[in-house]
């Protein structure tokens, strides 16, 4: 049985396009693979560690193959919780919009206390080897700019393809864009059309 985990952030809930795409995204992959378990953390209520003093310490330790310290083993072990959930999921997504041409912080957020050496990735002679064995990561957004033409101001895409080949995922993107630039009623048409379309 398939292991799903949906990292959502959509704060406007059932008003949030993004929310939207993501329903009708899930309900298409439940009707296709009635098997598939999902798993959701919800980044509107989820209580992250702080990647903080003593989550940097500890990640200078275990990058160093050093002992950590009683401190470091509890801010350390906050982190392996969340790095857990992702490598346990045979697929992860990222369901957010886009913010300001990137991910929203609490995204940002998430990725920074998941994506740690000895966890997802780890050093070695040849450089950097990611640990998530090539699965999938799909981002769920939506655009209220058209990017296809201004791909160097896409920060969300850049980011995470380059990410992805870090850790070992194969990226993919669900994208509703150009939601905004002409008004609310050919928005709506756009994201419906994208829905119609999965």
């Amino acid at each position: 049985m398939a292991r799903l985990l949906v990292v959502s952030f959509t704060p406007k809930g059932s008003g949030s396009r993004t929310r939207r795409l993501l329903d009708a995204w899930l309900t298409r992959r439940g009707t296709t693979e009635p098997g598939l378990t999902v798993d959701e953390v919800d980044l509107t209520t989820a209580d992250l560690p702080r990647v903080d003093g003593p989550v940097a310490l500890a990640k200078g330790s275990v990058a160093a193959g050093s002992p950590l310290t009683p401190n470091q083993q509890q801010a350390w072990a906050a982190i392996t919780r969340w790095a857990s959930a992702f490598l346990d999921a045979d697929e992860v997504v990222l369901a957010a919009p886009m913010w300001n041409f990137s991910l929203p912080y609490p995204v940002k957020h998430y990725l920074d206390v998941v994506v740690q050496p000895g966890l997802l990735f780890r050093y070695t002679a040849q450089g950097p080897q990611g640990l998530c064995g090539g699965k999938r990561l799909t981002l769920v957004t939506t655009r209220g700019g058209s990017y296809v033409d201004l791909p160097q101001v896409n920060f969300q895409t850049a980011y995470l393809r380059w990410l992805c080949q870090f850790i070992d995922c194969r990226y993919a993107e669900l994208v509703a864009e150009g939601l905004d630039t002409r008004g609310p009623e050919a928005g709506e048409k756009l994201l419906m059309r994208v829905i119609d379309d999965l």
